[in-house]
Formats: C-alpha cells, sequence, structure tokens
C-alpha cells in the first residue's frame, strides 16, 4: 500500500544523536547541526504569509527545532528526519547527502526543473504537470507553476504548486521554496489556461475504483536548500507542511498527520530525488547512470 504521505514527498545533521530511533532534538553545542548551518541571508517572501514566517524561522532562528523528534540514519541516501509539532500539524524536515558527488546547480535545477519527472521514479505520482513559469514581482524571485495529481490507495490527491528560486553566493546556498498556488496569483486568462490543463490531468486518470474519491490538498508550503556537503560534494535538506483540512474527510485529515506515514513519504521522496539526480549527473557526464 503506497503511504498517504506520498503527497509531501516531493516538496529532501549531523549523524550520532540516535540511531533509527527518536529523541528530542538537543541545542547544537560541539558542532553546528546541518539543518542550522542553513542559516543565511536569503529572506523568503511568499503570497502565504504565514507560510513565510516558518520557512524564515527555519532558515535564520537557530532555536527553531528545539523540541522537535530526530532520528538518524546510517548507511542511508539520508541522515536525519526532524519533525516539529506546531498549533497546525508537524513540520517535518529530510536532509542528507545522497550516495555520490553531485554539483550543487545540478540538484538546483533538478529541484526547480525537473519535478515533471517524478512519475518515474514514484508509482504514488499519478502526473505532475508544468502549468507555466515566469518572474513574480511581490515575491522577487523567478518562478515555475505544477500541477500534482497523486495515487494515495483509498483515494487521490491533487494540488496546484508554485515554487521559487534563489542563490545567495556569500553562503553558497541554493534556496527552493514552494507554496499551493491559487488563482490570485495570476491574472483570469491565465488561470482558465491553468484550469484546462488541470481538469483534462484529473478527467484522464485511469481510477483504480470508479468510487474513489479526488480530493485537493487544503494547504501545502516549504522549501529546499542545497549547500555544501560536509562528506560529499553537496547536502540536500527539505521542510514541507502539507494540510488536509475541513471537509477532505477523516483519513485525509488525521493520516497525513500521522508521524510514521510523514517519515515515510519524506524517505520515499528523497529517495526519488536522488535517482533523478543521479541520472542528470551522469547524462551530463555522458557515461551511463550505475
Amino acid at each position: 500500500m503506497k503511504p498517504l504521505s506520498i503527497l509531501i514527498a516531493w516538496m529532501f545533521a549531523a549523524p550520532g544523536w540516535a540511531s533509527n530511533g527518536s529523541t528530542p532534538v538537543p541545542p547544537c553545542e560541539s558542532h553546528p547541526c546541518s539543518i542550522d548551518a542553513t542559516v543565511g541571508r536569503v529572506d523568503l517572501r511568499m503570497h502565504n504569509k504565514a507560510a513565510q514566517d516558518v520557512l524564515n524561522g527555519v532558515l535564520h532562528d537557530a532555536t527553531f527545532w528545539q523540541g522537535a523528534s530526530h532520528s538518524s540514519y546510517d548507511k542511508k541516501l539520508y541522515d536525519e528526519i526532524r519533525l516539529k509539532d506546531t498549533s497546525s500539524g508537524y513540520v517535518p524536515m529530510i536532509t542528507g547527502e545522497g550516495d555520490e558527488d553531485y554539483p550543487a546547480e545540478v540538484v538546483a535545477d533538478i529541484v526547480f526543473r525537473r519535478n515533471t519527472d517524478i512519475p518515474r521514479h514514484m508509482s504514488g505520482a499519478k502526473a505532475v504537470v508544468n502549468l507555466g513559469s515566469g518572474y513574480d514581482s511581490s515575491v522577487g524571485a523567478e518562478y515555475r507553476d505544477s500541477f500534482y495529481l497523486l495515487d494515495l490507495t483509498v483515494f487521490y490527491g491533487h494540488f496546484a504548486q508554485r515554487m521559487y528560486r534563489k542563490y545567495d553566493e556569500s553562503q553558497k546556498q541554493h534556496v527552493m521554496w514552494f507554496e499551493k498556488l491559487d488563482e490570485s496569483f495570476v491574472d483570469a486568462a491565465t488561470w482558465a489556461a491553468y484550469q484546462a490543463k488541470m481538469t483534462q490531468t484529473i478527467d484522464n486518470l485511469d481510477k483504480r475504483w470508479a468510487f474513489n474519491s479526488i480530493i485537493e490538498v487544503t494547504d501545502v508550503y516549504g522549501m529546499f536548500v542545497v549547500t555544501p556537503g560536509e562528506e560529499l560534494e553537496s547536502r540536500v535538506t527539505f521542510v514541507s507542511k502539507l494540510t488536509f483540512g475541513d471537509g477532505t474527510g477523516f483519513i485525509a485529515k488525521v493520516g497525513s498527520q500521522m508521524p510514521m506515514v510523514i517519515k515515510a513519504g519524506l524517505k520515499s521522496g528523497f529517495d526519488a530525488c536522488v535517482a533523478i539526480a543521479r541520472d542528470e549527473k551522469h547524462k551530463r557526464l555522458g557515461s551511463p547512470a550505475p
């Protein structure tokens, strides 16, 4: 059965505090935790001001993860997962360096431009459709708009998303952040074109059972941060927040906030992103991926 949390899989620490267990995150004393090392000068702007506050808190507030649960992993593509319990649900984080050297600019391009490859590597992703791109003057960054349609076994989930990106040369830090997209982001003609693509994607879905529901995610936001790695060339940290609100059903609303479900989705998505990065790296090098 595919985990419900596949919804948050695409939206990516130091080892040693625990061994595949879960404990509260201690203050980083002897050395900086990798997620805390992402603190930089990039201030994120978003249409969703609550999301903006959370993501900037992750980037700039060294105390953000205090009290969060923590699991560390050996011999995985990722080495740490954190879950911060908030009044509106969990804010999860996963971080790692993959299994080989990936140039930071390759990773950033993949996150920003290659999300349409996700269905090739994740069986639960039925479709990821590019809607459009441009420059958002209210945010001050280039963007890509996408539509996601996902198979969650007992129902299908969908949402439209806008992703932005910036690069901070002084910190050697790529930041790609995203939020749920709605009609207020674009003009009426553009939204009509987007709706046509989204409706066509849903209409073309070959559902497992005719009575399967297709449910829209209430809210989603998060970010990828790519920084220099400690052992390999790049480290990717992924933070995400997903919400099924009132009217979406008990399974969606409660199931999406179960820690084990959230972790399963994060792991699956991280593995898929590394697979895409591996393919792209070896394609650019002119050699087959191992």
